[in-house]
């Protein structure tokens, strides 16, 4: 009887997956990529970053529409990096902190919260955490509660001294604990199997089975004040860089695998209509300027690469369990497009760094072609290039003014609409095309903002080439 209560509780999370991933492919992709297991310790469903874990019984008692909250909750809180920024803030007070600042973007992604569930918009989770009273004693918040002047999904808490989202960089004060033990890796493997369900290196294709259900020893006690999910501290590494106020590399590989894995997720839901904004606008603002230039350029290549899922083709890890669920499929990038301002005030180291990153990550990605651009006020060159075949030094032509329009023009002439643009340029003009390309622009702005006409550009995405 308890062998078939697991297996309908497995069966109920699995039913909640592939719900998230018709109806909320962004955070249902990321959930695909996660091991998910039993774990009679957990009051709820938590993760730590590299797995979920559920309660077997909660999960047979709660409503379907609370445990795909449950799961978006999690997935949503280790995009943000709630899992690896707790450092020595006391543990319960930072899970109430996350939840505060998850539940609004939850909310208006269309996610089924609890009556009583607070949210609070436009703070970050330090911010809340911050603002939360401290535990008495006993182990609980103060009885008069966050400051906040209503309850409810929608009610609204206290105003942030400024308008920052959650995970800017200014709020990352301190790495998850040691507490939990690895048991994945937020990443599918090349092909785009998760690990749903499955740990990433046994082979077996079954929920885990922790024969009762019992958590694993040495993992902290659960803590879920609002019923909608915990997040725990990112397993620890082998470094110890205690005191020296900077984040081990095990947890700078953790979150440029969540960032990745995000974007890749969020790439997937813009295909499919389904981006949910408000979490969009808070994952690009918390994560630009956590990057260099090189990572980002890198970042919206590999973005650029068709990704969906496939139910022809279905995940092979599952079968054997009779679970049908899809895997994620990448069809390589059509076009890239490179356009030059070649005009008189082009930077030439700046754009030897910017060729020489775009030849590396071209050669990975592999699209079907390259067509490069150099422009001032006219179009001055024009080159088409097979992946491998891009020249090593781009020997610069024209000189001239700047004038944004004519790259555009000449591939609307052609007929040329590329998995995405590349724009290197200073920003020194304001001559753009009225209206939008219908294909992603990047602009690599290598100049210094002092221009007569400097302003960031009224579409696309911007980078600063700098270093």
């Amino acid at each position: 009887m308890a062998t078939r209560a697991r297996r309908e509780s497995a069966r109920r999370v699995s039913d909640c997956v592939t719900a998230l991933l018709r109806d909320q492919p962004f955070f249902g992709s990321l959930a695909l990529r996660l091991p998910i297991r039993p774990d009679a310790a957990r009051e709820t469903l938590a993760s730590d970053g590299h797995e979920i874990r559920y309660s077997p019984d909660w999960v047979a008692q709660a409503d379907a529409d609370l445990i795909k909250t449950a799961i978006g909750r999690v997935v949503l809180a280790c995009a943000l990096k709630h899992h690896t920024r707790r450092g020595e803030r006391e543990p319960g007070r930072w899970q109430h902190a996350s939840q505060l600042v998850t539940h609004g973007l939850l909310r208006d992604a269309g996610f089924k919260l609890p009556p009583d569930a607070e949210a609070w918009d436009g703070i970050s989770v330090e911010q809340a955490y911050d603002r939360l009273p401290e535990p008495q004693e006993d182990g609980g918040e103060g009885k008069d509660g966050p400051p906040s002047e209503g309850g409810g999904s929608g009610a609204a808490g206290p105003q942030p001294d400024n308008d920052n989202d959650d995970g800017g960089p200014d709020d990352d004060n301190g790495n998850g604990s040691a507490d939990a033990s690895d048991h994945g890796d937020p990443q599918a493997d090349d092909d785009g199997d998760a690990g749903h369900g499955q740990s990433a290196d046994d082979g077996d294709p079954q929920p885990r089975d922790d024969s009762s259900g019992d958590s694993d020893s040495g993992t902290p006690p659960s803590c879920d004040p609002s019923g909608t999910g915990e997040v725990m501290d990112a397993p620890a590494g082998s470094g110890d860089d205690a005191g020296t106020g900077q984040a081990p590399p095990d947890v700078s590989a953790e979150e440029q695998a969540w960032d990745e894995a995000m974007h890749q997720a969020l790439n997937l839901a813009k295909a499919q209509g389904k981006a949910p904004g408000a979490v969009e606008e808070t994952i690009c603002d918390a994560h630009r300027s956590t990057l260099d230039w090189r990572s980002l350029l890198r970042r919206y290549l590999t973005d650029a690469a068709a990704r969906d899922y496939s139910w022809s083709v279905p995940n092979r890890r599952f079968i054997d369990s009779g679970l049908y669920l899809p895997s994620i499929r990448s069809e390589g990038m059509g076009t890239l497009a490179v356009i030059i301002d070649t005009s008189g005030s082009v930077d030439s180291d700046a754009l030897a760094a910017f060729w020489s990153e775009v030849r590396e990550v071209a050669a990975e990605v592999e699209p079907e072609r390259i067509v490069v651009l150099q422009v001032d006020a006219a179009v001055q060159d024009e080159e088409h290039y097979a992946p491998g075949e891009l020249p090593e030094q781009i020997v610069v032509k024209g000189r001239w003014g700047t004038d944004f329009r004519p790259g555009f023009a000449r591939l609307a002439e052609q007929g040329i609409r590329p998995a995405v643009c590349l724009y290197f340029t200073d920003l020194d003009c304001d001559r753009y095309p009225e209206v939008e390309p219908p294909f992603p622009v990047v602009w690599a702005d290598y100049g210094e903002g002092v221009g007569l006409w400097c302003q960031p550009p009224p579409w696309g995405e911007h980078i600063r080439i700098d270093g």
